[in-house]
């Protein structure tokens, strides 16, 4: 399952702004465009101006709700290939709505003459509109990777005199601060995930990170919550770290792993 609270959050906005738009209204929400000054702006065809961008919001916002789809149906491929097409169809527009004059009303040779100053696109707002791109991709692909790693299963490695944990919030716990590795025939939800204090959870099983209850006190969380067993490792000094993973079966195989390498 995926974070639709993350994802609504954008989503909403988006679909709200797309209608609008598509609508031929509001222009003053297109970056760049709000900007310029009056004669400039009488240039442009406002009415498919705004539709075109309607329709990218709209493609976007379609995109954006694959993400939790994918998640929850566990298909790693449909979330990077939505992913990938939004950033392409984001670039892609903008580079488009950028160049060639697109948008611009033609010039009717038996209006009267009206004098229009269409100078080209001043090295300032291109800086402005590169720097909003940048931006915008960084915090996509911020987004993106941090939804990745907080959904998928964390990677385990068993060294000789410690266990390596690769995840959100991973770390390395050694043999010498562990007092015992126990696995519960419960799920994290049974066991009470207790409420996120520094960590990932977008709402559906996936959490990793510092968590809180009131039965177990702080403790940290690899988890996949719906799924049981669970493993506990109890630290001499810290707080509990509990593990599972969506395969149970895996879950069990760690344990062994973990414990036989513990025993020796």
């Amino acid at each position: 399952m995926f974070g639709w609270i993350i994802v609504g959050v954008i989503v909403v906005p988006f679909l709200v702004m797309s209608i609008f738009l598509l609508n031929g209204k509001g222009a003053f929400l297109i970056a760049g465009f709000n900007t310029m000054s009056s004669s400039e702006k009488a240039t442009y065809d406002e009415n498919a101006l705004c539709k075109a961008v309607g329709r990218l919001l709209l493609i976007l916002t379609v995109l954006m709700c694959l993400w939790p789809l994918a998640f929850h149906l566990q298909i790693a491929w449909l979330f990077w290939v939505s992913f990938v097409l939004f950033m392409t169809a984001a670039i892609g527009f903008a580079v488009y709505a950028n160049t060639g004059n697109r948008f611009r009303k033609p010039l009717d040779p038996d209006a009267p003459y009206v004098e229009v100053n269409r100078e080209p696109m001043s090295r300032l707002k291109k800086a402005m509109i590169a720097i909003g791109i940048i931006i915008s991709i960084q915090f996509f692909i911020g987004i993106g990777v941090m939804i990745y790693l907080g959904e998928r299963d964390p990677r385990i490695s068993i060294h000789r005199d410690r266990i390596q944990i690769r995840a959100l919030y991973g770390r390395d716990i050694y043999f010498s601060h562990i007092a015992e590795i126990s696995l519960i025939e419960s799920s994290m939800n049974e066991i009470g995930t207790g409420s996120r204090t520094n960590g990932y959870n977008s709402g559906g099983p996936a959490a990793k990170g510092y968590f809180s209850s009131a039965e177990s006190g702080q403790q940290v969380l690899f988890v996949y919550a719906t799924s049981s067993p669970t493993i506990k490792i109890t630290q001499t000094i810290g707080f509990s770290i509990f593990i599972s993973f969506r395969n149970s079966d895996e879950t069990v195989d760690v344990y062994h792993k973990m414990s036989q390498a513990f025993r020796h």
